[in-house]
Parts: C-alpha cells; structure tokens; sequence
C-alpha cells in the first residue's frame, strides 16, 4: 500500500477514533507532548493491551494537529500474521489500509531469542530507515485485563536498531468492549459511562547493558508506572 494512501487513512482514523471515544467514553489523554521530543527519527511507542479496540485508542491519543500528525505518520502497528487471513476480511482490508506490519509467530522460539532475526525482521528494517512502529510488549490480552507474561520483543527492536521508546499505559480499555463477543461493545460503553485514560510518558533513550528479558521487565515496569 503507498505511503500517501496510509498517511490519509492513518490521519482519517485518529479523529474518528478521538471523536467515537471522545462520545462514548469520556477519553482523557496526557503527556502528549512527551512525543515531540522524539518526534523526528525511529521511535518505538510501547503499550499495555487490554482489549481488540486498542488500536483505536492508540490513533485517539495521538496529537489532531494535522501538521504534527504528518510528522508521525505512517506509524506502523506489530501485528500477527493470522489477523491478516482471507477468513475474515474486513480485519484484512483495515488492516493494510493502516500499513500495519505482519508479524509471523516464530516456528521454534530458541532460548538465545536469535529466532527474533527473522520474526522482527520487517520493524526493524523500517526503524533503520527512520519509521516509526507500535508495539503491545505482552503481545496478546488476557480477557481480565491483567498483563500477559512478559514478552522480549520491544526490547528486540531497541537493541538493533537505537530507536527510543515512548512507554504508553491505556487505563479502563479492559472495560469497554465485551469480554464474549469481540468486537463488540458493552452496554456501559454505548450510554457513555465507562472512562478511558491514556497517559504517553517520557522517551526511554537507555537500557544500559541488561539482558532482553531485563530490559522488558523495565520497559513494562516505566508502562505500568504511570498515572
């Protein structure tokens, strides 16, 4: 898909999303400013996730200035390979539109993570390049909103190719959509009574020597620290 075509659809998304989430869930956002400062170059926005509308409270946090967007965009989200299948189309469509990254789930996962080469093998050629990618380190959501065991992969992408990390929390997304039918929103959510908070905390430059799986934990740790 072209960058032009993404950098439209990506723009058109953020203000729907901000406007739909602005209505139905009293969306507070903070610490937006903490994106200019690593605004030009490869960055790597890292989240908790908590739910199948977190892409869209992603776009919602992001500045409406259209100017400061289109230094952002196209902002590639991480996704995995099997929300890209022919079975189920509109996610397919969407997805492209958004030039999100395929992720292909790793044939033999090696404890050295070597196996990282080739699964991030795309972000990261991107990062080089000076793009800028999504990431949910926990990779997945567990339906209580609780964190998924830790994964190594932002930590992956910091190490190969320099990018800082913006540490994103998303607060009250576990309570917006239904928990048995994905995709679809809970009663609280459509008569406006649940509260979405989104606070983007300052750029992470360093994680000095220490190990992947270190690195994660303190990654998760700046994620979860915010308030």
């Amino acid at each position: 898909m072209p960058n032009f075509f993404i950098k439209i659809s990506q723009l058109s998304f953020c203000c729907f999303s901000f406007l739909v989430l602005k209505i139905f869930t009293r969306l507070e956002i903070g610490g937006q400013e903490n994106i200019k400062e690593v605004e030009n170059g490869p960055l790597i926005f890292a989240s908790n996730h908590n739910s199948y509308i977190d892409s869209g409270i992603s776009a919602a946090a992001m500045p409406k200035n259209i100017t400061y967007l289109k230094k952002i965009a196209p902002l590639r989200f991480l996704v995995m390979d099997k929300y890209f299948s022919w079975k189920i189309l509109p996610v397919r469509i969407f997805l492209e539109m958004m030039g999100a990254i395929k992720v292909k789930k790793a044939k033999v996962k090696l404890e050295d993570n070597s196996h990282l080469h080739e699964v991030l093998s795309e972000p990261v050629k991107f990062l080089k390049q000076g793009g800028k990618v999504w990431i949910y380190p926990e990779g997945g959501f567990n339906n209580d909103g609780t964190p998924k065991k830790l994964r190594v992969g932002v930590a992956f992408l910091r190490r190969q190719t320099g990018a800082p990390i913006l540490p994103i929390r998303i607060i009250g997304n576990d309570q917006v959509m239904s928990k048995i039918i994905p995709f679809l929103p809970k009663l609280t959510t459509l008569i406006g009574l649940n509260k979405l908070k989104v606070i983007i905390g300052k750029p992470i430059y360093s994680l000095g020597n220490l190990s992947l799986e270190d690195a994660s934990k303190e990654i998760m740790r700046s994620i979860y620290g915010l308030k």
